[in-house]
């Protein structure tokens, strides 16, 4: 009885915490690998995720998202190209009303949207800014209302980095319904107006 005691002693601790080297004498995880590691998988079923290595080597597995498929061994992207398209009220108000850093949520609850339809006014209105930029996020913004529609160049009405820059060293407008592409630089910190249609 004895030796049982002393065996479970031994071997029980050394088999929960036990590390395995592979060309290494000091292993740092569960399996520790010094060389090249080959994973063979006999399993059919379609891969659902994949594996990739960290700053210190440790190999973790990621997630294939929607739009992606692993076909045998080629990772592919799939899905639409379309752009998403949300419709909002401008809240309606006097002729020429200034909004400023107005909050479209392209950095929160509209961040999947590209194309947003402005709708709601009655008088004619300017942006001075549009809050929530981020480096390269690509917007259009389609004027519904047949009203004139303003974009201020570099507005101190708004926050620095809310501001539009429209190229032509004025502002911009559509008469009645039109369109205005904007694209955002995160080194400057600015919107650029890159096309403007009516």
């Amino acid at each position: 009885m004895k030796i049982l005691y002393c065996f479970i002693l031994i071997f029980l601790p050394t088999s929960l915490f036990s590390q395995v080297g592979i060309n290494t004498t000091t292993p740092l995880d569960t399996l520790h690998v010094n060389g090249t590691v080959r994973i063979v998988n006999t399993n059919s079923s379609i891969a659902t995720k994949l594996m990739g290595a960290n700053d210190n080597g440790t190999i973790n597995e990621v997630i294939v998202g929607q739009n992606l498929a692993l076909t045998t061994g080629t990772l592919n992207a799939f899905g639409s190209a379309s752009y998403g398209i949300i419709s909002l009220s401008v809240t309606d108000g006097p002729v020429n009303e200034e909004f400023n850093d107005y909050d479209l949520g392209v950095n929160g609850v509209n961040q999947d949207k590209t194309v947003f339809r402005l709708t709601g006014r009655t008088n004619s209105y300017r942006f001075t800014g549009i809050e929530g930029g981020t480096d390269g996020r690509h917007i259009v913004l389609l004027n519904i209302p047949a009203v004139n529609f303003r974009l201020e160049n570099e507005s101190t009405s708004s926050l620095a980095q809310n501001r539009i820059i429209t190229l032509s060293g004025g502002f911009e407008s559509t008469s009645g319904q039109g369109s205005a592409e904007l694209v955002y630089d995160g080194a400057l910190q600015r919107w650029f107006l890159i096309n403007l249609r009516n």
